[in-house]
Parts: structure tokens; C-alpha cells; sequence
């Protein structure tokens, strides 16, 4: 798979998570009063208190994720395309969603005793993308100039 079709699958996949993760922000904010969930699990989790980071909503950092993740995709395959700085960031972006997402997964399982069909689906989005980003490729240290 070439670094062009990984980039627009992050695109496609990224887009499909901030829907998500708008839809969550907009019931926690109060635009809609059930959250369509099918277990039921879903009004559990969003009204923990683990429902907000660092003040705000999950679901914010979800969609403030989701659009770096497109803006740095959408700049590695075009006005940045030549650089290594956009892959590394996506890179670097990816690990931190994987870690945050894992960590929710784990307060979901252990401590809520709850799982949001939703966030499970935004776990995986988010797997996919680390797939695709290679941060253990982008991340690597770059060899030594020569000569120096």
C-alpha cells in the first residue's frame, strides 16, 4: 500500500470518527436527549465522571483529534508532501490517540462496568488509523548527517 492511499484511507476513516465524535459532543452538550445506542450502556459511560478531560467533554478532544489527524493527512499529501515533519506528527498523533483511547476502553471495562457502542467504534477507527500512520516507521530516528 502506497503512502498516498494510506494518507487518504486516514482522511476517510478520520472523517467517519469526528462524525462520531460530534455526535457524542452534541448529546453531551445537550442537543439531543437519548443517545441511540442499542445497550444502553452509552448514557452510562457519557454520564460518569469520566465523561470529561482536563474539564472538557470527551467527545471534544475526540473531534479536536479527528481534525488534526485530517489536517495533518491533508498536509502530508499536498503542500507538505515532500516533508518528513507531517508523517512524524501523524505518527505522534496516532500513538497519543491510541494511548487515550485505550485508557477510556479500560475505564469502560474496569471501572464504569459499561461499554458506549460508540466509543468501541471510535476505538477501532482509531486503531485503524495507527495501522495506517506506521508510527514505528515515521518515528524512527533519522541516521546522522555525514560528514559531521
Amino acid at each position: 500500500m502506497t503512502a498516498e492511499v494510506r494518507l487518504r484511507s486516514i482522511v476517510l476513516l478520520a472523517l467517519i470518527g469526528l462524525f462520531v465524535a460530534l455526535y457524542l459532543l452534541l448529546y453531551h452538550l445537550g442537543f439531543y436527549g437519548v443517545l441511540v445506542c442499542g445497550t444502553g450502556s452509552c448514557d452510562a459511560v457519557q454520564a460518569s465522571e469520566y465523561a470529561r478531560f482536563l474539564g472538557q467533554p470527551v467527545p471534544l478532544w475526540g473531534t479536536l483529534w479527528y481534525a488534526a489527524i485530517i489536517a495533518l493527512a491533508f498536509l502530508a499529501l499536498g503542500p507538505l508532501s515532500g516533508s518528513d515533519a507531517p508523517p512524524r506528527l501523524l505518527g505522534l498523533a496516532a500513538v497519543a490517540g491510541l494511548l487515550f483511547s485505550a485508557y477510556l476502553t479500560a475505564v469502560e471495562l474496569f471501572v464504569i462496568h459499561a461499554v458506549c457502542m460508540w466509543c468501541v467504534v471510535s476505538a477501532v477507527i482509531t486503531v485503524a488509523i495507527f495501522v495506517l500512520a506506521r508510527p514505528w516507521k515515521t518515528l524512527k530516528r533519522s541516521p546522522p548527517a555525514a560528514g559531521g
